[in-house]
């Protein structure tokens, strides 16, 4: 009779126990990482009654009699399944897809595993966990790094070295930089060049506008000294001083201002990654020549015409005052007239030249005493008209070459006097216009530079500085555990990677709480793998697994456990009911 009432209590007992893990699974339901457990019951020892015996010809065998004492705790198991994700805004948040765990440490030194990936960097860039447990895996560049002993991640961003601030630019082909005199970030000035002919400059905050001018033919005075017999090296140095009178009037232009601009931004320095050769620097106007040809007659004393059969060359050669590729944009048109005197206008960017069709004598004006004064030349009187017309930047040089052909072949400059003596009226005649356009001009090559630095900001002027993960601009974690991060200055940076532990039997780890488990003698060993690889799951980045408890399944156990409570409790029941029979039979 009392076996019956042990039986129930046992019953009882376990189901009690089952209940606290239902309990507990559903408390966990939403608990990052958390792995479900279930229970299983075995039955407690057997006394027997009547043991088991063999049958032979003449008896039969018997089975045993036994008589069960109730029900204990078999097992409490977890159910290490996968679970569905949360995503985060957190790029230090991690879930594993796949078998394995993250490694955590302790300050004892004491290693856990635990599929919450609830990550943070610490103060001194430690990678941690919820419960302050330093993350494992490899600390740095993890490149080539095969798995072993795992050690703490160390989130460790190089320092910054001292650098000038500076800005690049392509002029004419060449790569130019402007810096300043050293590093600190009161070089990262934006600056604007502006034409003028005299040198200073202004400040609006970090806003420099200098003044200079920009039409001087810089080092033209060390460029005019080279010619053809002059060495490479010779050329090459008279670039550099050049280049060193320009980078003398940029900052006289700035120091002539006041700006207060501090010694770690003055002077400016002009670098060139390859030196200019001495071709490409120096200034060339723009220039060309028209050629005009017309025969010389000649007019006897009869007034009978005669053709000296005689073909003179009018080579007319007009050349841009200032050097430039302003200056290509000039036409000149030539037109003959029946006047005897040179005319020039101009209109927009042409210039109308007007000359005698028939070239004698060109009046130039009368004198102090009235009598009338001309022109040594037609080249004099070109030029006397130009330099009427001329207005500002459009001021032209124009020289004139005029050249005959007799009929012995001789070239002189003009009509020989022989021909005059003979009886001949000499005449020339022009007839037509032409269009000359001017071409290869080219700007001094330093004018060039402050043109095109017009505006420049400098950029990327530090002091040396230690540096922590917040002045990394990203980070990311990638699948395979490698944490990368992106730094103004360094670029890409590999910063570590997250190492995973597997076990031949993760069922048999041991819980400690806090989402944590511990090797055991049924899990064995920790084998470590890179994410990915060799079985390992893959990390994802910016997710938490979620509990993997199935509520459904927990409700319908958990009336399973009522009945069987209720069962068990009803054994404890009626065998009180039958002990209280048989105390009534004393009655």
């Amino acid at each position: 009779m009392m076996k019956s009432l042990y039986s129930g209590v046992a019953g009882m007992k376990t189901h009690n126990q089952r209940m606290d893990v239902i309990g507990n699974n559903i408390s966990n339901v939403n608990t990052t990482g958390y792995k479900a457990s279930s229970v299983t019951f075995k039955d407690v020892y057997y006394q027997t009654k009547t043991n088991a015996s063999a049958g032979d010809a003449t008896v039969g065998g018997k089975n045993p009699t036994q008589i069960g004492y109730g029900a204990q705790l078999g097992s409490v198991q977890q159910v290490m399944t996968q679970s569905g994700f949360t995503y985060t805004d957190s790029y230090y948040d991690c879930a594993l897809e796949g078998e394995g765990f993250f490694q955590v440490m302790d300050s004892s030194g004491n290693i856990f595993y635990t599929r919450s990936g609830k990550f943070s960097i610490d103060s001194y860039g430690n990678l941690c966990d919820q419960n302050g447990f330093m993350v494992l895996g490899v600390a740095g560049d993890p490149t080539g790094i095969e798995t072993g002993q795992s050690q703490r991640i160390n989130i460790r961003i190089p320092a910054v070295d001292n650098n000038v601030a500076s800005a690049t630019k392509t002029v004419n082909g060449y790569d130019i930089t402007i810096s300043a005199n050293t590093f600190g970030e009161e070089g990262n000035i934006s600056f604007t060049i502006v034409n003028s002919d005299t040198p200073y400059a202004t400040k609006t905050g970090q806003n420099l506008t200098i003044y200079m001018d920009l039409d001087r033919d810089f080092g033209a005075e060390y460029l005019e000294q080279i010619n053809e017999n002059s060495t490479d090296l010779e050329k090459e140095q008279a670039v550099k001083n050049a280049l060193a009178e320009f980078q003398s009037a940029l900052n006289e232009a700035i120091y002539q201002g006041g700006v207060g601009l501090s010694d770690d931004v003055l002077p400016l320095n002009v670098d060139f990654d390859l030196l200019p050769k001495y071709e490409d620097v120096q200034a060339t106007q723009a220039y060309n020549t028209l050629n005009m040809s017309y025969p010389v007659t000649a007019v006897d004393e009869n007034g009978n015409t005669t053709n000296t059969g005689v073909t003179n060359n009018l080579d007319i050669t007009v050349t841009a005052r200032n050097a430039g590729e302003f200056a290509n944009k000039y036409e000149i048109d030539f037109k003959t007239t029946t006047q005897s005197n040179v005319t020039a206008k101009w209109k927009d960017d042409v210039l109308t030249i007007q000359i005698p069709a028939l070239i004698t004598q060109i009046p130039k004006g009368l004198d102090e005493n009235g009598d009338m004064q001309y022109f040594g030349s037609l080249q004099e009187a070109i030029q006397d008209a130009v330099d009427r017309a001329g207005s500002g930047d459009r001021a032209l040089d124009v020289s004139v070459r005029a050249y005959t052909t007799d009929i012995d072949g001789r070239e002189t400059g003009t009509i020989t006097p022989e021909d005059e003596e003979n009886g001949f009226d000499v005449t020339r005649g022009l007839t037509g216009t032409e269009r000359l356009g001017l071409d290869n001009g080219r700007d001094n090559f330093f004018a060039d530079i402050a043109t095109a630095l017009s505006t420049v900001t400098l950029t990327d002027g530090r002091k040396a500085a230690e540096q922590a993960v917040d002045d990394l601009e990203t980070l990311r974690i990638q699948n395979d555990g490698t944490i990368i991060g992106r730094h103004a200055v360094h670029g890409l940076l590999y910063l570590g990677r997250i190492d995973i532990a597997t076990f031949e039997n993760p069922t048999g780890l041991e819980q400690t709480g806090t989402t944590l488990w511990r090797a055991s003698l049924a899990s064995g060993e920790p084998t470590l793998k890179i994410a990915g690889k060799d079985g390992a799951g893959e990390v994802v980045s910016g997710a938490l697994e979620m509990s993997n408890v199935d509520l459904a399944q927990e409700f319908s156990d958990m009336i399973i456990t009522q009945r069987g409570y209720q069962a068990n409790s009803r054994i404890i029941t009626v065998s009180d009911t039958m002990l209280e029979e048989l105390i009534n039979l004393k009655r």
